[in-house]
């Protein structure tokens, strides 16, 4: 700000920063009026429930879980087969625990290897055919 030298220069920057004031006045009620809204607890729970059913989150989170699910009903099949031991039972139940918790919370990360590998095939497919 520059040095006021006179009645006038003082009276222009009052009622400047009088302008200025009642501006910012404004902006901050209607940013407290938005706050206000947005931390009811009705809005809370909506901004919360939109939040987790987002389509594209539900679709992901759908194929991860099924992705998971199927692995570990895959990996307790072939530890099983048609056993009727107990132990070896309660080993596949355990092992398909564990592979769907794995993959299920793993999933972005296998699906990028998995992807890598499918494209270093393709390539070396690619590769011999000419």
């Amino acid at each position: 700000m520059q040095k006021i030298t006179s009645v006038k220069e003082l009276q222009a920057a009052i009622i400047s920063l009088e302008k200025r004031q009642s501006e910012e006045g404004l902006l901050l009620k209607e940013q407290f009026s938005i706050t206000y809204e947005s931390l009811k607890p009705f809005n809370v729970l909506r901004k919360a429930i939109i939040d987790i059913f987002t389509p594209i989150e539900l679709k992901q989170g759908i194929l991860d879980t099924s992705a998971g699910i199927l692995s570990g009903y895959l990996s307790r099949a072939l530890v099983v087969r048609n056993s009727k031991n107990p132990i070896l039972r309660l080993a596949g139940m355990f092992i398909q625990y564990g592979v769907t918790n794995v993959i299920t919370k793993n999933s972005d990360a296998i699906m990028k290897v998995t992807s890598a590998f499918i494209e270093k095939l393709m390539r070396h497919s690619q590769k011999e055919n000419s």
